[in-house]
């Protein structure tokens, strides 16, 4: 059965998207080797803007409605998911749902008015969860059923953490949502740690706050993520960060090269397995 990450914080622009993408296609680089399902991992977008999929299936990142996640999402009996997942351009054992922009965002709007909302997508995946080793979720930057939805279908939550005051400070409110869910549909989710973003060493501040994270969730920070050219134009090239800057002789299973974004990614996959084991 898959181990379900969801990448979630409540606050936009502090690396959601980058983290699904580049944690979803090193998981699939690293376990590349694996037979059969131990070596799948399936990208899901929640966030209706579907900026992770523009990275990992740009050119087929979009469907019809009714072949996109929000027909998971709002139809009654939901469109069978197998029928709708497609490959990843980069890779052949990572796949995704592709999305539908205008679809989520009406999606998002009639969700509250439908009987059971919360756990839609969990009811959606659950016929192929054991096709896969990991799961990853994207989320949107607000509080509603898309982000609740994710949640309730996750069994880890992966929380990227912009290193500025304002960053640390909007934490409680994801927690608060957290503790929700866990109180009345899972309560067996696990936080797999808090990851430091945007990490700008020239500012003074950001060695306060990575000490200031340790203080609060010890044994939980994650080694930090720092601001990088290669995760811009990466992005920006619609792919993922390993794929733009590969090593010049890639080995079996071998994740980083000279980038030091492709070393810091690496090193939050294998911290990833080893959490989740």
């Amino acid at each position: 059965m898959a181990v379900t990450i969801t990448i979630a914080n409540e606050k936009g622009g502090v690396g959601k998207t980058t983290t699904a993408v580049n944690l979803a296609a090193g998981l699939a680089i690293r376990l590349s080797s694996q037979p059969g399902p131990a070596s799948r991992i399936l990208l899901v977008d929640m966030d209706p803007q579907g900026h992770a999929l523009l990275a990992t299936g740009y050119g087929q990142h979009n469907a019809p409605p009714a072949e996109s996640l929000s027909a998971l999402l709002t139809e009654t009996p939901p469109p069978s998911v197998q029928r709708i997942l497609r490959h990843s351009v980069q890779y052949p054992n990572l796949f995704f749902i592709p999305g539908n922009r205008t679809a989520m965002v009406d999606a998002s709007r009639v969700m509250p008015t439908l009987m059971a909302n919360e756990s839609r997508l969990s009811r959606a995946i659950a016929p192929v969860l054991s096709q896969f080793a990991f799961v990853i979720i994207d989320t949107p930057p607000t509080m509603g059923d898309l982000l609740i939805n994710a949640l309730v279908a996750t069994s880890h939550v992966l929380i990227p953490v912009e290193t500025s005051y304002l960053g640390v400070s909007g934490l409680r409110e994801l927690q608060n949502t957290i503790e929700q869910v866990r109180m009345h549909f899972r309560p067996e989710i696990k936080i797999l740690g808090y990851l430091p973003t945007l990490c700008d060493e020239q500012r003074s501040e950001t060695q306060e706050i990575l000490e200031e994270l340790q203080k609060r969730y010890p044994g939980s920070v994650l080694p930090p993520i720092h601001k990088s050219t290669d995760l811009a134009y990466a992005h920006s090239s619609h792919t993922d960060v390993f794929t733009y800057r590969p090593p010049r002789q890639r080995q079996p299973n071998q994740l980083a090269s000279s980038s030091r974004a492709t070393q810091e990614y690496a090193q939050l996959v294998e911290a990833v397995l080893a959490g989740t084991r």
